[in-house]
């Protein structure tokens, strides 16, 4: 595993119990189909909530939610869009966005509610 897969993994973990500390089940990890690749999958009520996680371990490149580019939240979208069509889901869905910052002690986790 090289270490940005690494640091991502880490990312999703801590993103995953910070999730659950906030009341949210967790559901799966790293859905992937043609479109793309979803980081995380939660239940928030009757909601399924997309989770985009970001890692970031210096401010050089500006903090780890800017680096969401729109076509990147495309790709979340139309993959959302199929997990939700293989699960027949009928509840409500959204995206939520968790940035760490890794160059904070500790690591300083912004979530993002209904990011876009």
């Amino acid at each position: 595993m090289s270490e940005p897969q690494i640091i991502g993994t880490w990312g999703e973990t801590l993103a995953r119990e910070y999730l659950e500390a906030q009341g949210l089940s967790f559901i799966m990890r790293n859905y992937l189909c043609r479109m793309g690749e979803i980081d995380l999958v939660m239940q928030d009520g009757e909601a399924i909530v997309f989770v985009e996680v970001r890692v970031r371990n210096t401010r050089l490149h500006g903090n780890p939610l800017e680096s969401i580019t729109p076509q990147k939240q495309r790709k979340v979208r139309k993959t959302a869009e199929r997990y939700l069509q293989q699960t027949n889901h009928q509840g409500g869905a959204r995206i939520d966005v968790i940035g760490i910052d890794t160059s904070e002690t500790p690591p300083m986790i912004t979530w993002v509610d209904n990011a876009f």
